[in-house]
């Protein structure tokens, strides 16, 4: 096949299409769409975006859960070079409001609902706020209201005027708009670069050894940063992906043995509530050779279920929306080592800097700088967000995450959290997500959240939020004797609320939700 040298991700999915014609690409709940179906669906939605008036660079919302759909829509924009939006369809009225304004959508692509989540009406509502919105088109419902219109409708713009050119992409065009969760603060809005992160997910693809036979069956959500690039990862290699419209671990489990899955893509809390399951060791999981983790601390007994009782390669990440994949644990090569002690790739760099931005010594503290290829392009119209998080040094541009890293001797960094959730216990600096990894192992714990509260005498005192399994119960008495001998006693939390659920998406926890 003649080289290409489009640098347009889709141009790349494409190419692969004619490779695996007949092989499925993607497979969410019921629905399974061949690389073939999967580019001429595309096509055609891309050409009804440009009939519509769509150019390059133009905003376009998507609020959709995970679906098919989303999938073709996202790539339908990125062929014609504008600039797809994924929301969260858990997204309220407020929210849509303050971030469509901020980023001037004209046009958004909406399912009706999602959960107790009526998307459609709240963006009707929202509209009257939205000064760029102008036309919201509904995916599942035949509306034809003002400024509403059906899938149906608008698709029939496609057979006006018909080009097949994909957009090239230079060094300073833009993939995407990511929103992070920043949102529920003031607004931070990523700009991802377009040929960066193609490049960093096409190393990572190639770190991994994936491949067109493999099967990747996905925890993590589409319209989550995460779960979406590592999604792509195996998309670029000409494997098939599969994500469920929503978590269910037995529906998750019946998946890897009924479609042979050969890569499961968890977070610690997802694999852990795979992991309670009384008949997780009845499952042939023997096709799978990969798990794939990120997004929260890897207790180590939770890594061991995998590597050690099933044989199941591990590897465990820490990205960013802003950097893409940063450092790695990799069962393969690290099982000695706690899977908090993180190294950089070779397609990644990574400092540990004091107050003063000078390096720290070995067996000392500082905040974690990364460069990589996927590294952001700016918050976008937040020029003062993006003066503090960028730097440079040494000619590279650099990330500064706010995690904190003590300096190992052997060259990695040991993530002991982030410097925004550190809890300041008296005279002690406590780092929540070490306890929440200790006390994960817990047997009676489904799920857990640990946060600061202001107390009158030691300044904050550690609050636990803790999501029993079915059927246990948990007093601060219970975690006090399981803590003792193994954990400082000025880390035991002070206090322990017991909760139905830990609000949670992608398996991480919403933690502006805990006190509701």
């Amino acid at each position: 096949m003649e080289q290409n040298t489009n640098k347009n991700i889709y141009s790349i999915i494409r190419d692969n299409s004619r490779l695996y014609t007949d092989k499925p690409l993607i497979v969410i709940d019921n629905e399974e769409v061949t690389h073939r179906a999967f580019i001429k669906d595309v096509d055609t939605i891309a050409n009804a975006l440009r009939n519509f008036g769509i150019s390059p660079n133009q905003k376009l919302g998507i609020i959709i859960p995970n679906s098919v759909m989303w999938y073709k829509i996202f790539w339908a924009a990125v062929k014609i070079g504008a600039r797809p939006v994924p929301l969260d369809p858990q997204i309220g009225q407020w929210e849509m409001t303050r971030l469509m304004n901020l980023m001037d959508i004209e046009v958004c692509f909406a399912a009706s609902s999602y959960r107790a989540n009526n998307i459609i009406k709240n963006l009707q509502k929202a509209r009257l706020e939205i000064k760029s919105l102008k036309t919201i088109i509904s995916i599942d419902q035949d509306i034809k209201e003002d400024g509403t219109m059906s899938f149906a409708s608008f698709i029939a713009y496609a057979d006006t005027v018909y080009s097949d050119t994909i957009y090239p992409p230079d060094d300073n065009h833009a993939l995407m708009l990511a929103c992070t969760s920043g949102s529920t603060g003031n607004p931070k809005v990523i700009v991802v670069p377009h040929v960066g992160f193609y490049k960093s997910q096409l190393d990572m693809a190639d770190y991994l050894g994936f491949n067109y036979t493999d099967t990747m069956l996905l925890g993590m959500p589409l319209y989550h940063q995460g779960g979406f690039g590592m999604g792509l990862q195996m998309i670029l290699k000409g494997g098939t992906v599969m994500y469920q419209p929503l978590f269910d671990p037995l529906m998750f489990l019946n998946l890897i043995v009924e479609k042979k899955v050969t890569v499961i893509q968890l977070t610690s809390t997802l694999a852990k509530i795979l992991l309670s399951s009384p008949e997780f060791y009845t499952y042939d999981l023997s096709n799978v050779r990969i798990c794939y983790f990120a997004g929260e601390v890897l207790p180590m007994e939770i890594a061991k279920a995998f590597y050690e009782k099933l044989d199941i390669r591990v590897i465990n990440v820490i990205g960013s929306s802003e950097t893409g994949t940063m450092v790695i644990w990799d069962s393969m090569y690290d099982k000695g080592t706690d899977p908090s002690d993180f190294q950089p790739l070779s397609f990644t760099k990574l400092k540990i800097l004091n107050d003063k931005e000078n390096e720290v010594q070995e067996g000392q503290i500082g905040t974690i700088f990364i460069h990589t290829d996927a590294l952001f392009m700016e918050y976008y119209k937040n020029e003062l967000e993006t003066s503090l998080k960028l730097k440079w040094f040494d000619g590279l541009k650099w990330f500064n995450t706010g995690d904190l890293g003590l300096k190992l001797s052997d060259g990695r960094v040991r993530f002991t959290g982030r410097a925004k959730r550190i809890i300041k216990r008296g005279s002690n600096l406590v780092c929540p997500e070490e306890i929440e990894g200790f006390l994960l192992t817990h047997p009676d714990i489904e799920a857990i959240a640990i946060v600061g509260e202001k107390h009158p005498v030691i300044g904050e005192m550690i609050v636990a939020y803790i999501q029993p399994k079915k059927g246990c119960s948990i007093t601060r008495g219970n975690l006090m004797k399981f803590c003792q001998g193994k954990l400082s006693a000025y880390k035991v939390p002070d206090q322990v609320i017991a909760t139905d659920e830990i609000p949670k998406d992608i398996g991480k926890v919403q933690f502006k939700y805990l006190k509701d």
